[in-house]
């Protein structure tokens, strides 16, 4: 990446009183005539270069440059590494962000980097699920070379409805939001911008049909406005064994200890099933105390659940042979 490799250009020179463009190319592997293109850039940026002919000649940046060892600090530095650290997932592997990443560390102290390391070790993060799930990291890594060759995707998808439609789109944004992946893209079968659930899409293949990229909206404006004119507050009663659980769904200024085993909890609802599915999901340790047509809904599915079970087991093995 251009720019991980300029980020890294500039640190030498900041570390180092003047280096030959060759030494640098060798470092960063690539020509000297790229390592020139990206001092250009550099110039450009307003960061004084100064070149030096002959065979003691090299590359350095202007000593009373006002802000020259002040433009990357320690802690600058930790903010790059943690940067390229968050990249360098399992999920977002990339070769070329692990070479940068120790190529910048090579550039600092030993004492330095036992700081960075401690610093870094603070914060980890771990994109990956706790049990086996679907083979995400192969459908990002199809998603990634279309997005980087601007080619168009097509895909099978499993709608709201459980139908399941082939899809064409423009790949336009990878995002990762509240434990799941999705691909923000401009359906060509629908002939709009879309967001798609990675776990939802199936049979994901490349075509060799390049596109132009489009503005891109925001991804989930439209969908995040029409949530919040649909929700509202639920209170529930909770015993404290689900404490722990409720707190994934709710902050802890709309928790409140009724006495030593129960809470009260104000809960944000919207009226569909995926909501409802969470409270079932809470068991009887949870009870809904207001509004009324909620705790009625809750009863009439908990019902069903019941007289599904209370049917004839054997039957139902036998029609389905279960064994």
């Amino acid at each position: 990446m251009k720019i991980n490799r300029i980020i890294t250009i500039i640190m030498v020179l900041l570390q180092r009183e003047k280096i030959s463009g060759k030494e640098l190319a060798e470092k960063l592997n690539v020509s000297l005539r790229t390592i020139y293109r990206d001092i250009q850039v550099i110039e450009g940026a307003g960061i004084p270069i100064i070149t030096y002919q002959g065979s003691a000649g090299g590359i350095s940046i202007l000593k009373n440059y006002k802000i020259s060892k002040g433009l990357f600090t320690k802690e600058d530095v930790i903010v790059l590494l943690k940067g390229l650290n968050l990249l360098s997932s399992p999920v977002l592997k990339e070769s070329e962000n692990l070479r940068t990443f120790e190529k910048i560390k090579s550039f600092l102290s030993e004492q330095e980097l036992d700081e960075v390391a401690n610093n870094l070790n603070q914060l980890i993060v771990d994109l990956s699920p706790w049990f086996s799930k679907q083979n995400i990291d192969n459908k990002i890594s199809i998603i990634r070379l279309a997005l980087k060759e601007q080619l168009l995707l097509s895909f099978d998808y499993l709608n709201i409805r459980n139908k399941q439609a082939t899809r064409l789109i423009e790949p336009y944004k990878l995002i990762f939001k509240e434990k799941e992946w999705y691909l923000q893209a401009f359906c060509l079968t629908k002939n709009d911008f879309r967001v798609f659930k990675l776990s939802k899409m199936s049979n994901i293949r490349e075509t060799n049909t390049k596109f132009i990229r489009q503005t891109t909206p925001e991804a989930f404006y439209l969908f995040q406005t029409e949530m919040k004119k649909k929700i509202f507050k639920i209170k529930l009663l909770i015993d404290e064994s689900l404490l722990e659980r409720i707190l994934d769904f709710c902050d802890e200024k709309d928790i409140k200890k009724l006495n030593e085993q129960q809470y009260l909890v104000n809960f944000d609802f919207i009226d569909d099933d995926y909501s409802y599915g969470i409270l079932l999901g809470l068991g009887h340790q949870c009870i809904c105390l207001e509004p009324e047509h909620i705790r009625h809904e809750l009863i009439e599915r908990a019902e069903k659940i019941i007289k599904s079970y209370k049917k004839s087991v054997n039957s139902l093995m036998s029609n389905c042979s279960i064994k």
